[in-house]
């Protein structure tokens, strides 16, 4: 995986992009030296979201097996998500 500046990003969009959908590349959109974003091809994006969906279901087995019911706050908590 490389790192670019934002810089750089703008520069050579459709090159970073190509990168990314063709070449499975992912790249780390970098602003003042420190990452704050990243490029992933489509097919990437949709295999880390079934990735998500397989662990948010996990979750929800593992509540409903233990018969104990979570806060909003708790399950949110659980899979990493900001409320």
């Amino acid at each position: 995986m490389r790192s670019l500046s934002l810089a750089t990003i703008k520069a050579r969009f459709s090159e970073i992009v190509n990168l990314a959908e063709h070449r499975n590349e992912r790249v780390i959109i970098e602003k003042r030296n420190s990452p704050v974003a990243v490029i992933i091809g489509y097919e990437d994006y949709q295999k880390l979201k079934a990735l998500e969906d397989i662990y948010e279901s996990k979750v929800l087995e593992e509540i409903l097996k233990n018969d104990r019911f979570y806060t909003l706050e708790e399950v949110a908590k659980r899979v990493n998500i900001e409320l």
